[in-house]
């Protein structure tokens, strides 16, 4: 019995020294807003290099290259018109907002654009542009 705090402390100290995923720089992807002005409807990001996702923020990703699939959210049109494949190199400490921006909703047609931004306190915790 005098062995158990012993061990829960050392229990304790392994998780504390566990490491965060935003203990380095990292990315973002989200989906972006609609505008109607520039034909823009959000996405569903499927999967982040064959990884499916279970909500639609992806959570960090680490800088590099990343495959992203991604599908229009539009219930018209064959499904194989609304998934696509888009390359991702990802930079330290930047969010990317993915929408497609539609020129015909009757035939599906549209492709995807990603809006790069800052990540404010990633920037100032890593002195990493962003």
């Amino acid at each position: 019995m005098k062995l158990m705090p012993f061990l829960m402390g050392s229990l304790v100290a392994a998780g504390c020294a566990a490491v965060e995923p935003f203990d380095a720089p990292y990315a973002l992807v989200e989906v972006g807003p609609i505008s109607a002005a520039r034909k823009e409807l959000p996405v569903i990001v499927n999967a982040i290099d064959g990884d499916y996702l279970l909500n639609p923020r992806s959570g960090p990703i680490k800088p590099g290259k990343h495959q992203l699939e991604i599908q229009f959210s539009t219930r018209d049109g064959a499904y194989w018109k609304r998934k696509k494949l888009v390359d991702l190199d990802a930079k330290p400490c930047t969010r990317y907002r993915i929408v497609a921006q539609y020129t015909n909703l009757t035939n599906v047609d549209w492709a995807p654009v990603i809006y790069p931004e800052p990540i404010g306190e990633c920037v100032a915790k890593f002195q990493v542009g962003g």
